[in-house]
């Protein structure tokens, strides 16, 4: 068993040799066959022509060229199996009509390779009468990678390519096939061709080969699977494209895969290849009949039997040339000595690349013989590094201008940070607040403000490089602080710490810590806080609340009594009007008793002073209770209360500090309804909960304050407030309650209008 291998591209059409190889087709056909994926044609090529490979997948009408150049088996290839018949077409990056397209400024079309079909694709549009402009248009040969690159510059006229093959190209602007200016054709784009010196020596295995890659392609064209859901999925060779997109292309219908990948193309399709490529060859003696000889055999016979297809030409022209070194081209006689001729240009040729002329290569359209070769291969490397240069030139002018638009964004940058570090360190220096910022790394002061200074006692020079330990000895193994740079670099606060001052005095501060990088170090920054001052002001707030609720309590009840005395005495005659104004004040009286009780049950939550004892009870008494003691409030309002609550539940707690959180979220439910209704409910939860829920239909709260409202002496900020009143302390007390019997209070709103409040209680478990 001879070894062959066979050098391809990575475009997608050529696969069927891929999972030949892959499904063990060529193995079946008792030969031993290595596949190779290069860059480009012109390397698969340079390898059949240096004997490096013994078959490759070549464009279709590269092997035409062949043919029509071809002076010996040795030296040309023959075909094998066509690989695809795609429809081409030519596509523009910018979303524009067929006229700005023919009209077009732009200069240059991508293109896969000198001889592609792609080319002739493109030179066909601008021979027609479509494309207005004669202005010449250079092609540049690219690499498959680079196509989409090209393809989005704007300087680049558009591609010649297949649908098929590159997809993307149906998202992007106009295509020729859409008004038909190229016929929608199956033409036959790539084959695979094997070397004369192989297919002479051992033409039996060149028929295995076509026979395994026909194999694949029947089986590509019929959606065979060979395992797994996807015909594709038992791939584990070098095959450049991935499953996915490997299935996009041939999970097409049957009918459409087998035009693609029938060998057998069509002659029509076939004779328009062959008439494009003739274009490019006028006067060639003889060639329009050899293309059309080419275009039957194609059609007719689409695979060649070997040896039977290998056939060779020496024309009387041919043995001329090599006999007498002359040749007659018209009426005038050229010594054309190929190899005198070769050297002599090779001269020239090493002279204008040598005065920077890039733009050069040698003559090609000369009488067929063995340096033709040379000179084609030597035109197709020049090609290639021009291409090479001009795309160094290009990206050393993007480097460039991304460079000085860099540079310009850097002085920009530089400048802003420059000014916000002035700005950021004014701040700093002049804060109200002492302020410190520590090295998180190594926790030593880089820097003090002037607030921290006069407090510590210590001088600008003195204060830095000290370790914080020294100053703040507390926060030495806080775990709290957050990382500087991570996702999390909210505000870390510490209640009490001691702060160490130069002449070793140490009082009680507040610290704030938050992180910070800078220049890719890690930094905290400390907001020192005096303690004294906070305990001072809480100590005052809560003697003024204490003293203001006892002075207020004892006149209030004084009032309260002596008024009830009086309107309960059937001796005093009241009209109408004298009623509603007693009603007023008994209203008024009772709303600020109800003011001085909540006032006294805050300084007494917040004091820590509290020694009810704690009971077991059933919240639904004490619901009950207080729905009841409240519910003509409700009525007066026209307000319907619906209640709906569980049996046997239990509470452990202050049995009147839960009537007092059920009376707050009741009572305000009252005074923020003005119609529909309230409906209270108690039932049981998961995780061993209960809860309860108010509903309201009332005038609802702003998203922005459901925080708020929770916070003392808040009142939302709106006239309805102001005409209900109140003290903003009910909720803020029903929250603490809550809190300690190790609840939670959720607001949500109700979609009918107005707003749910949910307690959330544990329930009692013996």
């Amino acid at each position: 068993m001879i070894e062959i291998e066979i050098v391809t591209t990575p475009r997608l059409t050529a696969f069927p040799v891929f999972l030949a190889f892959s499904r063990g087709y060529f193995e079946e056909e008792d030969v031993l066959v290595r596949v190779r994926a290069l860059k480009s044609y012109e390397a698969v090529l340079a390898h059949l022509r240096e004997g490096r490979a013994e078959a490759g997948e070549i464009p279709f009408t590269a092997w035409a060229h062949q043919q029509l150049k071809k002076t010996s088996p040795h030296w040309t290839f023959y075909r094998g199996v066509v690989l695809s018949c795609l429809v081409h077409g030519f596509y523009s990056a910018s979303y524009m009509e067929a006229e700005s397209i023919r009209d077009s400024y732009h200069s240059f079309l991508p293109i896969l390779h000198p001889y592609s079909l792609d080319r002739f694709v493109a030179e066909e549009f601008f021979r027609s009468e479509n494309y207005h402009r004669r202005k010449p248009v250079p092609y540049l040969t690219t690499r498959p990678t680079l196509l989409a690159h090209e393809f989005i510059r704007a300087e680049c006229l558009g591609a010649a390519a297949s649908l098929q093959e590159y997809p993307f190209f149906g998202e992007k602007g106009y295509c020729l096939t859409v008004e038909n200016e190229i016929p929608p054709y199956y033409l036959p784009t790539n084959m695979l061709v094997f070397t004369g010196r192989f297919a002479s020596k051992f033409p039996e295995e060149a028929n295995r080969v076509s026979r395994a890659i026909k194999k694949a392609m029947e089986d590509l064209a019929n959606h065979v699977a060979y395992e797994g859901d996807s015909f594709v999925a038992d791939w584990v060779g070098p095959c450049p494209w991935k499953p996915g997109e490997l299935d996009g292309f041939y999970r097409r219908p049957v009918p459409e895969l087998g035009k693609i990948l029938s060998g057998m193309p069509a002659l029509e399709d076939v004779r328009f290849v062959m008439e494009m490529y003739g274009k490019t060859f006028p006067g060639l003696d003889g060639g329009k009949k050899i293309l059309e000889n080419l275009a039957h055999s194609v059609a007719d016979n689409p695979f060649p039997k070997f040896p039977s297809s290998i056939k060779q030409t020496n024309s009387k022209f041919y043995n001329n040339y090599y006999s007498n070194g002359k040749s007659k081209f018209g009426n005038i006689v050229k010594d054309i000595s190929p190899l005198r001729s070769l050297v002599s240009e090779m001269k020239e040729l090493a002279l204008s690349l040598f005065l920077g002329r890039r733009e050069v290569s040698l003559d090609t359209q000369l009488p067929k013989s063995p340096y033709l070769f040379i000179r084609s291969t030597v035109n197709a490397i020049l090609d290639y590094l021009n291409q090479e240069i001009r795309d160094i030139e290009e990206k050393n002018k993007r480097l460039s201008e991304d460079n000085y638009l860099l540079e310009t964004r850097l002085d920009i940058s530089d400048l802003k940070r420059q000014t916000t570090e002035e700005r950021y360190r004014y701040m700093f220096e002049f804060a109200t607040d002492a302020m410190i910022i520590v090295n998180a790394d190594t926790r030593m002061i880089v820097d003090a403000n002037r607030r921290f200074r006069e407090v510590s006692g210590y001088q600008t020079s003195e204060i830095k490089n000290i370790r914080l330990a020294r100053v703040l000895p507390d926060i030495l193994e806080q775990t709290e602080l957050k990382s500087p740079g991570g996702k999390d670099q909210n505000m870390t606060f510490i209640p009490e710490a001691g702060l160490i001052l130069k002449d070793g005095t140490k009082f009680s501060v507040g610290l704030s810590v938050t992180g910070f990088s800078a220049e890719t170090k890690r930094f905290y920054q400390i907001q020192v806080n005096d303690n004294a001052l906070i305990l001072e002001s809480e100590k005052i707030k809560h003697e003024f609340i204490s003293n203001i609720s006892h002075e207020l309590r004892s006149p209030m009840t004084n009032i309260q009594g002596y008024f009830d005395l009086l309107f309960v005495d059937e001796q005093l005659p009241l009209n109408e009007d004298q009623k509603g104004m007693t009603d007023v004040i008994r209203k008024n009286v009772r709303r600020l008793n109800f003011l001085i009780d909540n006032l006294l049950q805050l300084e007494k939550k917040d004091s820590q002073t509290s020694e009810e004892m704690y009971e077991i009870f059933d919240p639904l008494t004490v619901i009950e209770e207080v729905l009841y003691i409240n519910s003509p409030s409700a009525s007066e309002s026209g307000l319907t209360v619906t209640t709906n609550l569980s049996e046997n539940l239990k509470l452990k707690g202050v049995r009147f500090e839960f009537s007092q959180i059920i009376t707050n979220f009741f009572v305000n439910a009252i005074k923020y309804t003005e119609k529909g209704g309230i409906d209270v409910s108690l039932k049981k939860i998961a995780d061993k909960k209960i809860e309860v829920r108010f509903t309201d239909t009332g005038i609802g709260i702003d998203p922005k304050y459901k925080e708020l409202i929770f916070e003392r002496f808040f009142r939302i900020p709106d006239q309805r407030n102001r005409t209900v009143g109140g003290t903003g302390l009910g909720l803020s007390i029903s929250r603490t309650l809550i809190n300690k019997m190790g609840g939670e209070v959720i607001v949500e709103p109700n979609q009918k209008g107005g707003s749910i409040f949910k307690v959330i209680l544990p329930l009692y478990s013996e």
